[in-house]
């Protein structure tokens, strides 16, 4: 067990260390809220309240994804290292997915569930394209009890996109296969206007917590949807790890440490 801890560790780090970052920052406004199992979100104080957040893209994994048209690029991220960290802010509150419960002892290996898509238009066939992203993270919080296992899991999503502003560039690499498009590249994007549909951006927001029973069964405890609507998206470059780094590697570290002084007997006295 100390010995996957610390693999991870050194894999976090070692990986890390030299890598550069794009981070996306959003805000915007709630704009829809849907508990379908118990409350989570509270329609009546979130609606209409601002949000704001981030994606944290690391450009030293490219992604494997497909070009599928002349303006449109998919990739995702089922296994392997992931690209992305994220967070919500919610009035006073944070939601972090900062790669929780990515990794599978039991199968050694990642499973990150992101997705990242690029658009590059203006026009296609000649109807309007528009140039946008969609990035969308997951994180899964486990709990074990005698009585069974509650699993919390977080889905966070954004997308937008502009018929009027031509910001993004598709290099001649992305027409190779699997080639992913160059996403170090700043800007700052704005719906000006919330009454057309020529700069469009929304995002959800998704939690659900199931119990899984040890004498077996599934119980659905949360399933909640919070959406909201796009005000901005600036991106920016960082050629340094970020504060969500060196706070996996203490959390990680700290556990190797606890679970280190777990296996250490006490002298006879």
């Amino acid at each position: 067990m100390l010995t996957k801890i610390l693999a991870v560790l050194l894999l976090f780090t070692s990986y890390n260390a030299h890598s550069a970052f794009m981070h996306f920052n959003f805000t915007g406004f709630v704009s829809s809220v849907e508990n379908y199992e118990a409350t989570f979100f509270d329609e009546a104080t979130l609606l209409g309240q601002p949000v704001s957040g981030s994606f944290t893209l690391d450009l030293s994994n490219e992604v494997r994804g497909r070009l599928e048209t002349g303006w449109y690029w998919w990739g995702q991220v089922e296994t392997g290292l992931p690209v992305l960290t994220s967070q919500l802010k919610l009035g006073s509150k944070i939601y972090s997915l900062a790669n929780q419960g990515i990794y599978n002892a039991f199968e050694d290996d990642f499973f990150p569930e992101e997705h990242i898509e690029m658009y590059n238009g203006p026009y296609y066939d000649g109807g309007p394209i528009g140039d946008g992203e969609y990035f969308s993270d997951f994180a899964r919080f486990t709990e074990t009890a005698p009585l069974g296992e509650t699993n919390l899991t977080y889905d966070l999503s954004i997308y937008f996109f502009d018929l009027i502003n031509d910001f993004l560039v598709f290099s001649e690499e992305t027409e190779l296969f699997d080639k992913q498009p160059d996403f170090s590249q700043s800007f700052f994007w704005e719906d000006t206007d919330f009454t057309d549909d020529n700069q469009e951006g929304s995002g959800t927001f998704d939690v659900y917590e199931s119990f899984y029973p040890t004498a077996g069964g599934f119980e659905r405890n949360i399933d909640s949807k919070l959406e909201f609507t796009l005000a901005s998206v600036s991106a920016v470059r960082v050629d340094s790890p970020s504060t969500w780094l060196i706070f996996i590697v203490i959390g990680i570290a700290s556990c190797a440490r606890k679970y280190l002084l777990t296996r250490i007997k006490r002298p006879i006295e």
